[in-house]
């Protein structure tokens, strides 16, 4: 089985990082893809260029090396939907499962995805639980709820399964407001701010930017 992890990454921090290192882990996936994408289609601008993105990423994963990044989404040009990416991958991967994986803030407003109804023909949907964010039973309904991680195994697509990876209450928004308010000049003044946040080398990376 593996794992494919979507996203703006605008930019990638532990939350992303430490969570997907987990879930590999835990739902014992042979490979787990950080899958960054290129417009999203339910934000407003992004903060840093796709380029800036995907170099971050490529730093978070040379600290989390059992992590890998899937490049598709960021390469395709226009707006960026799943749908279009879950077919390329099953066609990819027919023989195995695969699981998409969300955080609750992308789950709770799955509805608003494009053909977010046929999800269920390709993956099995992994959600991490985020504080404050609860889902809401309809939006359960296209895909039957596993009871437990194994569950995931016995078929190729079509379960939901909330996985518990311990709650890192950051987020991409709080970072860039950290960002925002620190820099002068356009150098971070105090790195200390992001410690815990960012691995060191991203960290750099935005302050030579």
């Amino acid at each position: 089985m593996i794992g494919f992890f979507g996203g703006s990454f605008d930019p990638v921090h532990f939350g992303h990082l430490k969570s997907a290192s987990k879930l590999k882990e835990q739902l014992n996936l042979s490979d787990l893809f950080l899958m960054p994408c290129a417009e999203p289609v339910h934000k407003d601008g992004l903060t840093f260029s796709k380029n800036q993105r995907l170099k971050m990423l490529q730093l978070g994963v040379q600290e989390f090396n059992e992590l890998s990044i899937d490049t598709r989404e960021i390469e395709r040009t226009g707006g960026s939907y799943t749908i279009d990416s879950l077919m390329e991958i099953k066609t990819e991967h027919p023989a195995i499962p695969v699981c998409l994986i969300v955080g609750m803030d992308g789950f709770i407003n799955l509805h608003t995805w494009k053909d977010w109804q046929k999800f269920y023909h390709y993956v099995h949907l992994v959600v991490i639980a985020r504080p404050d964010y609860h889902p809401d039973d309809n939006l359960t309904q296209s895909f039957t709820q596993a009871q437990k991680m194994t569950d995931l195994y016995k078929q190729d697509s079509g379960l939901l399964y909330f996985a518990d990876t311990g709650l890192l209450n950051i987020s991409s928004s709080d970072i860039r407001s950290i960002l925002f308010n620190t820099t002068l000049s356009g150098k971070i003044v105090n790195k200390q701010s992001l410690s815990g946040l960012l691995p060191n080398s991203i960290i750099n990376y935005i302050d030579q930017i």
